[in-house]
């Protein structure tokens, strides 16, 4: 996963050096001047002074950023094993939305939101019911409410934590469509933030091809595909579709 850490020093030469020690492509320093807000989606932040080893403030800096990590791993675990879908299902998505913000070339702040938005766009599926998120008979209109409520609930909660604030609009929108026929506010087109129209092209796919506890088989990639295709400007953003299907996101084997 891509790691944005802050480096927080006004001397130019001891960051470049810092940087230039750095040969992992997932991870990218950011300097900030003393007295300077932190950059957006930042996950980790180290202060150095001139004196320190380039190298031992580089293994501290993502030494920390791969813990955050794996605290966002635990959790997308956690909200797998509560939605009923097979073990590590948010990893698969998240591996996708790294493929799919390369294909769409996004800045490295818009990466990480996507990214970490693919892991946690269930977590308000944690505020609804088990009894309503595994009832086998016909939901009741107030039930259905209910589980339709679970992408404001998710927002609601990563808005209330700093450091997921910014994967708040990408859960809230993530089951809303195109066409406006999606929820939980029936919002269309560019009403609907860019990522979150990604999320929903990443979370349709993942389900279609994914392997599910209450289903035989899944579909193949060429079978969601036809799908994705069938759905152009109606469920899904005409313009990222494309992008997903000539960049074969579905396809590209994990980094």
């Amino acid at each position: 996963m891509l790691r944005r850490i802050a480096v927080l020093t006004a001397d130019k030469k001891y960051f470049s050096k810092i940087s230039k020690a750095d040969e992992d492509p997932e991870t990218q320093f950011v300097q900030v001047p003393p007295g300077a807000a932190l950059p957006p989606a930042s996950v980790g932040l180290i202060a150095p002074t001139a004196k320190q080893d380039p190298k031992d403030v580089l293994e501290a800096a993502i030494g920390l950023a791969q813990r955050y990590d794996e605290l966002l791993y635990l959790i997308a675990d956690v909200v797998d094993s509560q939605e009923g879908v097979v073990a590590g299902t948010s990893r698969r998505v998240q591996e996708h939305a790294a493929r799919f913000a390369a294909a769409l070339e996004l800045p490295a702040e818009e990466h990480l939101a996507l990214t970490r938005a693919a892991l946690l766009r269930g977590i308000g599926m944690l505020k609804v019911p088990v009894d309503v998120r595994f009832k086998k008979d016909m939901l009741t209109y107030d039930e259905w409410a209910l589980l339709h409520a679970h992408p404001q609930f998710g927002a609601e909660m990563v808005a209330e934590t700093r450091a997921l604030r910014d994967t708040a609009d990408i859960i809230l929108t993530h089951h809303e469509c195109y066409d406006g026929t999606g929820y939980p506010e029936g919002i269309e087109g560019d009403q609907i933030p860019r990522l979150g129209r990604a999320m929903k092209i990443l979370d349709v796919y993942c389900a279609m091809t994914s392997p599910r506890h209450y289903r035989e088989g899944h579909a193949s990639h060429e079978e969601a595909a036809e799908h994705l295709k069938s759905e152009r400007g109606k469920h899904f953003d005409p313009e990222l579709i494309d992008v997903f299907l000539a960049n074969d996101v579905g396809q590209t084997p994990a980094p």
